[in-house]
């Protein structure tokens, strides 16, 4: 099929075809409608001199693509743990851009990179400490904190820790035979009642380049000091159980992290973010990390409330290919 661009999704498949039709899945169902405004999306995990080998979405089902030429990659593979082949994805990519780019994901990756870096441009967060002679005088200081570990995901190895708690110098990582160095962050006091009130905010950007910031997605436990949805904490639309002037402090930090990341060498690139802030005990935000593969929160909320949110799933699905594929055209 001949279109305007070629946007590869990287995604594992094992060398498998997909089992379910692409109608089942939002990506699938975002993929069959970017193909109606002449962008072709292929998703596989083999790259070679540029071109893709893998899967495109059909009605009903999916077709095999090999050696397809792309213009643009957009990175949703899982390189933490399989970094073997996401290099030799990478080497054959060649000069083919990638969104979000390696340099966003690294920056989002590393917990103390990402803190250092946003406090240069003027962002406030939760004090850190990254050596571990010091830990146990900070804490002293702090009263509790977050030992975690510097490169972490989906909640692994964090934990709350209190004046003599332990705390080594390596924590588990995402990658079960690899701990990381552990880092020490200040605990924010929750809001009355709860152990943790998290907030994750999925940015994007339109296919001009503007930031857009969807429905705040509060994940909340009583008894779990580390609300993550991963962890078994609750999920909850923000606009639906916060007051309006909390939302509007969480939009409005929105707006200051999208214009430190337009000062970031190489942000024409960076396409999305999670942004995962922490509500305090007067329910003002703070910005904990970012996220340079936002998943699972939208999709949650479209299974709640698929009349209010199905649609914005399938366009939060489309807006990074979009963009990637305006950037090709602007580019070219």
């Amino acid at each position: 099929m001949s279109s305007a661009s070629v946007i590869g999704v990287l995604v594992p498949f094992h060398g498998d075809s997909p089992t379910l039709p692409p109608e089942s899945r939002p990506i699938g169902r975002a993929a069959l409608h970017l193909q109606k405004s002449g962008i072709d999306v292929v998703f596989g995990d083999e790259v070679s001199g540029g071109r893709i080998h893998g899967f495109r979405a059909v009605a009903g089902g999916w077709e095999r693509a090999t050696g397809i030429p792309l213009s643009a990659a957009h990175d949703r593979f899982p390189s933490q743990l399989r970094a073997t082949q996401f290099a030799t994805i990478r080497e054959g990519l060649g000069s083919i851009p990638m969104g979000n780019s390696l340099d966003f994901t690294m920056l989002c990756r590393d917990k103390l990179k990402t803190q250092t870096t946003l406090a240069e441009l003027g962002i406030e967060m939760p004090t850190v400490c990254h050596d571990p002679a010091l830990f146990q005088s900070h804490l002293k200081e702090w009263g509790s904190a977050f030992l975690k570990p510097r490169f972490g995901a989906l909640g692994v190895g964090v934990k709350r820790v209190e004046p003599g708690s332990s705390l080594p110098a390596s924590s588990p990582g995402i990658v079960p035979t690899r701990p990381d160095p552990s880092i020490l962050q200040k605990a924010i006091q929750p809001p009355k009642g709860w152990a943790s009130r998290t907030v994750r905010v999925l940015m994007q950007r339109n296919p001009d380049g503007q930031w857009l910031h969807g429905t705040p997605v509060v994940r909340q436990s009583r008894v779990d000091p580390v609300a993550n949805a991963a962890r078994g904490a609750e999920v909850a639309c923000g606009t639906s159980i916060l007051a309006p002037e909390i939302v509007d402090r969480i939009i409005d930090c929105m707006h200051t992290i999208g214009r430190a990341i337009d000062q970031l060498d190489g942000s024409l690139w960076a396409l999305e973010a999670g942004v995962d802030l922490v509500l305090d005990s007067d329910y003002m935000p703070w910005l904990i990390e970012l996220n340079s593969r936002p998943r699972g929160r939208m999709e949650v909320l479209a299974d709640q409330k698929p009349d209010q949110f199905k649609m914005a799933h399938l366009q939060a699905c489309c807006r990074p290919i979009e963009r990637l594929s305006r950037i090709v055209e602007q580019e070219s």
